[in-house]
């Protein structure tokens, strides 16, 4: 069985994280003998069990047997994709023209390799700061998937790469 979380052992025996030690021991002793297979005939608990027997170890784990608070587990929020992020393209008959038609619109195309689904753009933000943006298309899936990398080549204002790739339609983390 894996190695359960705090979050995972309180939900298996259906207390909470504020729940003191002793509701805790009980609640555990009270869920096995309720399922127990010894003690309850005609019960196939043995599954059940082991679950209760793997969320009260790893609570005693993390409480020291109960001398110690519960770990506050942190929640990590979802984030925006950073520039490096592989982002979902919507389909298209040629989602490379459609790519290089928008780039046009969004600074200087660089370079172009339809055979690498390669596309590097000049954008020119003023103040002089100036930015490369990568555009590396992977149409060897489906569907088609389309990296975006935004480098900074000169000066100290940093181009949100979100709103640049918001200009080539839908887009979705993966």
């Amino acid at each position: 069985m894996k190695r359960l979380s705090v979050q995972e052992a309180l939900q298996i025996l259906e207390v909470q994280s504020d729940t003191p030690w002793e509701e805790i021991r009980s609640s555990y002793r009270d869920r096995v003998r309720s399922v127990h297979p010894d003690i309850n005939e005609g019960h196939d608990g043995d599954t059940l069990v082991i679950s209760l027997n793997a969320a009260y170890a790893t609570l005693v784990a993390a409480t020291s047997s109960g001398k110690e608070p519960l770990p506050v587990e942190e929640i990590i929020p979802e984030v925006e994709p950073d520039a490096r992020s592989v982002v979902r393209f919507s389909d298209d008959d040629d989602p490379f023209g459609l790519i290089l038609d928008t780039s046009h619109d969004v600074g200087d195309v660089i370079y172009v390799s339809e055979d690498e689904g390669l596309v590097q753009v000049l954008i020119d933000a003023g103040k002089r700061t100036e930015s490369i943006l990568l555009i590396q298309l992977d149409n060897k899936v489906m569907p088609i998937q389309v990296l975006f990398t935004l480098e900074l080549q000169s000066g100290d204002q940093p181009l949100d790469i979100t709103e640049l790739v918001s200009k080539f339609g839908y887009f979705e983390a993966i």
